[in-house]
């Protein structure tokens, strides 16, 4: 009975291991990202750090903060968020994987702040590993938003970049 016990304990125990594992690729967005469009003069910088989203389990994902700016001027910084114990869903950008076969893809979710919404739609994907660099892609979610009396309606669009090939510049 005893030798039963230890090994449905050293089951149950693997098993919750494995829901918190990082898979090579999760592992390849870690470290600070950077975008920049001389035409525009446009600067984008991510920084993600290995989290865990806690949802009905743990599942491994990355958590980030951004800053965006404009001609030098800053139009949205997050960069005063990153504390590695927040709780996952409240932080500027989350990225897990997605439940589809291309293991280069990964779901992008981001709470703009400047606009006061959050989205669960997008995508960010390898574009190469040497040089590394991600593919950014914004999209609104579907659906129709439902408002209270008094509230405020939310802009469209995103207050950053929506379509952008960013290179890793330190991990």
């Amino acid at each position: 009975m005893k030798k039963m016990i230890i090994i449905l304990s050293l089951i149950l125990v693997s098993s919750g291991i494995k829901s918190q594992g990082y898979t090579t690729n999760l592992d390849f967005f870690a470290g600070t990202w950077q975008y920049i469009n001389e035409t525009t003069n446009e600067e984008f910088t991510l920084i993600l750090k290995k989290s865990v989203y806690i949802n009905e389990e743990e599942i491994a994902c990355l958590v980030g903060v951004y800053t965006y700016k404009v001609n030098g001027a800053v139009v949205t910084d997050t960069m005063d968020e990153f504390v590695l114990n927040k709780y996952a869903l409240k932080m500027p950008v989350i990225i897990r994987e997605m439940a589809i076969s291309d293991s280069n893809k990964f779901r992008l979710m981001i709470n703009d702040r400047k606009f006061n919404k959050f989205t669960v739609g997008s995508v960010i994907e390898i574009v190469s590993t040497s040089p590394a660099k991600i593919h950014w892609t914004l999209t609104e979610d579907e659906g129709e938003e439902v408002y209270s009396p008094g509230e405020t309606i939310k802009p469209s669009g995103f207050s950053v970049p929506v379509n952008m090939i960013l290179t890793k510049v330190s991990e």
